[in-house]
């Protein structure tokens, strides 16, 4: 095996104990989630980690030859180790994880669900990472495996982030507080809160930020000139970015000067895009869509554009929306 191979049989490994760590996270909070939409989604979901557990071992057993290339052996189950332990640290790390037998009310739903959303981003990482070292390993089987893999990662990012503002509101209903309007404000909170946690979990640095870092030119960035600048003037270029290149710029960043100050607002504007698509959208695309659009939806593309882009002629395509 070429060391390319032996990091992919390391990234791979690592992939597979994630998403088994996610089904069962999915598993332990279906217990609990009343029947309805997002229960179909837990369960829908959790189908799909399961299934991509068992493809990541059939793939893992045609690469892997007798027993694990003792270069990386080590490092594969210290993670292993590591990541056995992701529910229960991730648990420690949310506010009141709901673990346990009954219905959650409100509170520990939308916690729930917060919590869905910090995992699988943690998972949606290391595959970014391990598909960047498949293809630097020329092996075509397990970039296509991998590609799918991060694809529904993303797509249940986003119908979960999705459900946070629901959640948000139904808890704000429950507790009787008039102020429905604050459950807008909640979801922002919510949010920065799980973008800051998944950069504080276990081996995120190495795992998303330093293998795309180390195997990135500058050249590659989406950004023209990028060590030239100063950190002034990335931050102006910043909202301008879709959500990929932000995470692309935020792993070299992370690898290389490391400036708190650009990494904090590529968290700040990292998040879920208002629908699928949203960041490849033409001004005019956009803005006939929300002629059809709900308000709830309205919503999510002023939030989102006003941390962004900021362009007058969504803003007021989103305030024109009918409630």
């Amino acid at each position: 095996m070429t060391v390319a191979t032996d990091m992919l049989v390391q990234a791979l490994r690592e992939v597979r104990e994630a998403e088994a760590a996610l089904a069962d996270r999915f598993r332990a909070h279906i217990a609990v989630t009343p029947a309805g939409e997002y229960r179909e989604i837990l369960e829908r979901r959790m189908g799909d980690a399961r299934g991509h557990v068992y493809l990541l071992d059939e793939r893992l057993n045609s690469l892997n030859p007798r027993g694990l290339v003792q270069t990386v052996a080590g490092n594969v189950l210290r993670f292993t180790g590591q990541a056995a332990r992701l529910s229960l640290e991730t648990a420690r790390a949310v506010p009141n994880a709901l673990w346990g037998r009954g219905t959650a009310t409100e509170q520990q739903m939308l916690r729930n669900t917060q919590d869905e959303y910090a995992v699988t981003a943690f998972g949606v990482a290391i595959c970014r990472a391990a598909e960047r070292i498949s293809e630097k390993a020329e092996d075509g089987i397990s970039s296509v495996l991998l590609r799918s893999i991060r694809r529904d990662g993303e797509e249940t990012l986003e119908e979960i982030g999705n459900s946070l503002e629901q959640h948000a509101e139904a808890a704000v209903v429950a507790s009787g507080s008039p102020a429905i309007g604050g459950a807008a404000r909640a979801v922002r909170e919510w949010s920065r809160w799980l973008r800051e946690s998944a950069e504080r979990m276990p081996g995120a640095d190495r795992l998303r930020g330093t293998p795309d870092g180390a195997l990135m030119s500058e050249a590659e960035l989406p950004i023209s000139d990028y060590r030239r600048l100063c950190a002034g003037m990335i931050l102006d270029r910043l909202p301008q970015l879709p959500q990929t290149d932000l995470a692309t710029v935020g792993a070299y960043e992370r690898s290389h000067a490391a400036r708190p100050a650009v990494l904090g607002r590529i968290a700040d504007l990292l998040g879920p895009e208002p629908w699928p698509g949203y960041d490849g959208m033409h001004e005019d695309e956009i803005r006939k869509r929300l002629g059809d659009a709900s308000e709830r939806v309205a919503r999510r593309v002023l939030d989102y554009e006003r941390r962004h882009q900021a362009r007058s002629t969504i803003l007021m395509a989103c305030e024109g929306v009918p409630a």
